[in-house]
């Protein structure tokens, strides 16, 4: 427990970009969209849809009571997957897009490195120019987290929590669900590689997943 006048420090982490603060009972700010989160570029939710500063105090909801039990620590915990979020050189997993088919396979033998441009929007990456077989101009169509859409450049985006709802850029590829927070911890400089699953293991990797989460909520 903290208790009034003492100092919380949190360094940053030695591998990836983010890290949590869970706060017994929560952060007290008003539901937008489902969620209590910030978007900065929207300028919404969160603390006045803006980052902390100095002198902020925040409200904080009602204390969950204490356990019945005086077990301090569970006897079971996440998968390593979950303590590790951040990994050195990640290889995230992924199924073809709606333009898998106009560009080279060599996409998923190259090395990409995470450019400056990087947000919570998406992470401009860095590596072999991916060439379109196909110049056909495209209309814009939904994107979503994980998307891969290719420049025109030639070097891909690949789209992350706040990204926009649509795009006109190709659409080589979508990271699946599974390894969007490996896709979340990405900073510049890191190098990333890829690699194809099929629908079916993409579905089977989610099931899992979910199975995994409510015997962790429970």
């Amino acid at each position: 427990r903290v208790f009034p006048g003492e100092e919380l420090e949190l360094k940053a982490p030695r591998r990836g970009c983010r890290a949590w603060l869970a706060i017994s009972g929560g952060i007290d700010v008003p539901l937008v969209l489902g969620s209590r989160a910030t978007d900065l570029r929207g300028q919404f939710g969160g603390f006045n849809g803006r980052a902390l500063r100095d002198g902020d105090e925040l409200p904080l909801g009602s204390v969950l009571p204490k356990p019945k039990f005086e077990e301090r620590i569970a006897p079971w915990g996440g998968p390593a997957e979950w303590t590790q979020t951040a990994a050195k050189h990640p290889i995230l997993r992924l199924v073809p897009g709606a333009q898998w088919e106009e560009f080279s396979p060599k996409f998923l033998r190259e090395v990409y490195t995470v450019s400056d441009q990087v947000d919570r929007m998406g992470a401009r990456l860095q590596g072999a120019k991916l060439q379109r077989n196909n110049d056909t101009e495209l209309l814009s169509e939904a994107v979503a987290p994980g998307t891969i859409q290719v420049a025109n450049d030639g070097q891909p985006i690949l789209l992350l929590g706040d990204c926009q709802t649509i795009g006109g850029y190709p659409k080589i590829a979508h990271v699946i669900t599974v390894d969007l927070p490996l896709a979340a911890q990405l900073r510049p400089n890191d190098e990333v590689r890829f690699q194809s699953v099929s629908l079916t293991e993409a579905r089977d990797l989610f099931l899992a997943w979910k199975n995994d989460l409510a015997r962790f909520r429970i």
